[in-house]
């Protein structure tokens, strides 16, 4: 028995089949946090540090967990400490999808197929870094090697975009860079709403008085993202709510938070349901998909919050109760209002899974033949798992149409992470070939080979071009 050789992950016969049909197909990472900028330098990597362990709490988690001093995973400390540290860490993490991830990048991007074990660690990274060097590891080269056609970063609303044009103009560059207008201060819960608003309205040359003056800025920052490329929004909802309010209680909730006033539950409720409302009507009138992240709670520790900042891997997973209601509400309303974009939904809480699925399932009705344009987003975070994967499956499967998910997204800071789209690919070969085993599917091959294909690459595609 081999660890992570060609038949990793893949539980049965049919899956080999299936995986043949998806394992080269091109990547289309609708969804990730990369820095364009590092995009159109495109300066080569020097060390494996920096490439590998750089701004990625899922790893700073995880050390920590193994008791890292904190010096050897943000400190100071020196790049071959804090590698050895790492390998350490992961060596031992068997059952973490960091194990498997951090074997499939050795591999598909060093060559490097023997386990991490610790004590070859240091002979380890003089290697990762000779190749580095030897191979001019670049961004783009990462990029395309992985066979990725298109990148949708996560931008503030404010950003200029300089890269984002500077990419577009590159014609040496075929990969499609687009900006996501991500608008999180535009909430009054957020510690910069107050300084948001004044930038907004320097930004727009505004002067806002009241939430329509506010609405209207945030859509001249929607109209010039669409201008640059923009595809799609996010957004990040610690709760999902809906509670109706006057334009009279909105003007002075907006007032009242300008103001410093610390806003009570149902204020942030009523703010979070008239802007998402009015979001959603403007990312649909510009074409836009709509992404909801849901159910995260965000910077717990706050000794290492104050420290080190926001995402550096101490958020957890949340709940809340009357999901169901609340979003079936919300979804009613932009349906009645004819608001309703296209939409994904990620929920960070498995135990929502089968009621996610099955509320989305209510709104699927349009006359464009947009085929579930209300899609249940790949396992998300923490879900990003083994377990995680086919739990959002199962649900998708027996809620909604499986065969028209649009698959996996990168969702990462890491130029490394395009093997968990790989990783992807195995398990839903697998999951689909069990099928087959089990005698739930027939064994058509034509058929299946067509779903699995269309789930890893051409339904992304066409959800966000069509």
């Amino acid at each position: 028995m081999t660890f992570n050789d060609d038949s990793f992950m893949l539980k049965n016969q049919p899956a080999h089949r299936l995986y043949h049909r998806i394992k080269d197909l091109p990547i289309y990472d609708f969804h990730c946090h990369l820095d364009p900028r590092e995009i159109y330098e495109n300066r080569p990597y020097d060390n494996i540090v920096d490439l590998w362990l750089g701004g990625d709490h899922y790893k700073w988690r995880l050390m920590r967990a193994n008791g890292i001093p904190e010096e050897e995973i943000t400190g100071k400390a020196p790049k071959l400490s804090k590698f050895k540290a790492w390998v350490k860490t992961v060596s031992r993490a068997y059952g973490n999808p960091l194990y498997h991830w951090s074997h499939l990048e050795l591999q598909q991007v060093f060559g490097v197929s023997e386990p991490l074990a610790e004590k070859n660690a240091e002979e380890l990274y003089r290697h990762l870094n000779t190749v580095l060097q030897e191979k001019q590891i670049t961004p783009r080269k990462l990029i395309k090697d992985a066979r990725v056609t298109f990148i949708g970063t996560t931008d503030h609303p404010l950003d200029d975009l300089k890269w984002h044009k500077a990419l577009r103009d590159d014609q040496s560059f075929e990969t499609v860079v687009a900006p996501t207008f991500r608008p999180d201060e535009a909430f009054i819960e957020h510690r910069n709403f107050g300084d948001f608003v004044h930038r907004l309205a320097e930004k727009t040359h505004r002067t806002i008085a009241h939430f329509d003056s506010f609405v209207a800025a945030l859509e001249d920052r929607i109209a010039y993202f669409a201008q640059v490329g923009c595809l799609a929004s996010d957004i990040s909802f610690t709760e999902i709510c809906f509670e109706m309010a006057s334009k009279e209680e909105l003007d002075a909730l907006l007032q009242a938070s300008l103001a410093g006033q610390i806003p009570s539950v149902s204020d942030i409720r009523k703010w979070q349901t008239a802007i998402f409302v009015e979001l959603c009507r403007l990312y649909k009138q510009y074409g836009l998909v709509t992404q909801v992240h849901f159910g995260a709670l965000r910077n717990n520790h706050t000794d290492l919050f104050r420290r080190l900042g926001a995402d550096v891997g101490v958020d957890s997973i949340g709940e809340q109760i009357h999901l169901t209601s609340h979003l079936n509400q919300l979804l009613d309303y932009l349906v009645q209002v004819d608001y309703l974009p296209k939409m994904i939904w990620y929920n960070l809480n498995p135990v929502y899974n089968i009621a996610l699925a099955n509320t989305l399932a209510n709104f699927q009705a349009n006359e464009k033949g947009i085929k579930s344009q209300l899609q249940f987003g790949a396992g998300w975070w923490f879900n990003d798992t083994k377990l995680g994967m086919v739990e959002q499956m199962n649900a998708y499967a027996e809620q909604g149409m499986l065969t028209n998910f649009i698959g996996m997204l990168t969702d990462s800071r890491s130029f490394l992470s395009y093997q968990r789209h790989d990783y992807f690919r195995r398990i839903l070969a697998s999951y689909i070939g069990q099928w087959i085993v089990d005698e739930e599917v027939p064994e058509d091959y034509q058929a299946l080979g067509e779903m699995v294909e269309a789930i890893s690459y051409h339904n992304a595609k066409q959800f966000f071009e069509e």
